[in-house]
C-alpha cells in the first residue's frame, strides 16, 4: 500500500508538470523573417520575373469537439462563438497528458496566420528568383498572386515517455496564366513538455518545410 502511495507521488508531479499551464491560453511569437528587403545574391539570381502577392485568405474550418486533434478548434469560446481575430491567430490547441483538449496557442500581437505565410511565401519567391512587388504595377509580365491557407495548426500527441508536436501548413496558390499550386508539408518533434517554446519551435519547422516546398514548386513556374 505505502509503495503504491509513493509511486503515485511522482507520477502526479510527472503530470502537472507536463500540463503545467495547458488549461490557460497563451500568446506566442513566432520567429520573423527577413523578406523585406532581396539581398544581392537574390537579385543576381533573379529569373527576371515579378510578382505580386495580391491575397492572403484565412480559409481554415474550426469544429467543435473534432474527434483529430489536427483538425482546428478552440477552447473558451469555441470555434463557432471566438471573435474572427481569435480564429486569425489560433495555432494550436493545447492538451493534457491523456490527450483532452485544454488551452488555445494564439500568436502575439503583430502577427496572424495569414501575415506569417505571406511573410514564408515572400521568402520563398525571392529564394525562387522572382522579384516581389509590393504593390499591383499591372504589368503584363508581373505574375499575380492569390494565396488559400487551408491548413497551418500544431497539435499534440501525449506519449508515455515523451510527447509529439505536429504541425501541418498547406496553401493553395492561384497564380495568374499558370494552373494553381498546392504547397502541403507535415513535420513532427518530439518533446518532454509541451511548453510555449516547444509550441514556437514545433511550428517554426513546419514553416521551413513549408517555405523550402514553395520554393521547389514555385521555380518549375519557370519551366
Amino acid at each position: 500500500m505505502l509503495n503504491t502511495k509513493y509511486l503515485a507521488i511522482p507520477l502526479l508531479l510527472v503530470s502537472a508538470i507536463l500540463t503545467g499551464c495547458a488549461t490557460s491560453r497563451s500568446e506566442v511569437k513566432l520567429s520573423t523573417t527577413t523578406a523585406t528587403t532581396q539581398s544581392a545574391e537574390a537579385i543576381s539570381a533573379s529569373n527576371g520575373r515579378t510578382v505580386y502577392i495580391r491575397s492572403v485568405r484565412d480559409e481554415r474550418v474550426f469544429e467543435e469537439a473534432p474527434k483529430e486533434p489536427s483538425t482546428p478548434s478552440l477552447g473558451y469560446e469555441g470555434g463557432k462563438g471566438s471573435p474572427e481575430l481569435i480564429k486569425a491567430k489560433a495555432i494550436a490547441r493545447k492538451r493534457n497528458t491523456f490527450g483532452k483538449a485544454m488551452g488555445d496557442v494564439l500568436l502575439g500581437e503583430g502577427q496572424t496566420v495569414t501575415s506569417v505565410v505571406k511573410s514564408d511565401l515572400r521568402n520563398a519567391l525571392v529564394k525562387a528568383g522572382y522579384r516581389v512587388e509590393e504593390i499591383d504595377a499591372s504589368r503584363p509580365d508581373m505574375l499575380v498572386l492569390d494565396v488559400h491557407i487551408k491548413q497551418f495548426w500544431a497539435w499534440f500527441q501525449p506519449g508515455f515517455w515523451a510527447i509529439k508536436l505536429n504541425a501541418n501548413i498547406e496553401t493553395v496558390i492561384d497564380v495568374s496564366g499558370f494552373s494553381s499550386t498546392t504547397v502541403s508539408v507535415h513535420t513532427e518533434d518530439s518533446r518532454q513538455v509541451a511548453t510555449d517554446s516547444a509550441w514556437i519551435e514545433a511550428v517554426d519547422k513546419g514553416r521551413k518545410a513549408y517555405e523550402a516546398e514553395a520554393t521547389l514548386k514555385l521555380k518549375s513556374l519557370q519551366k
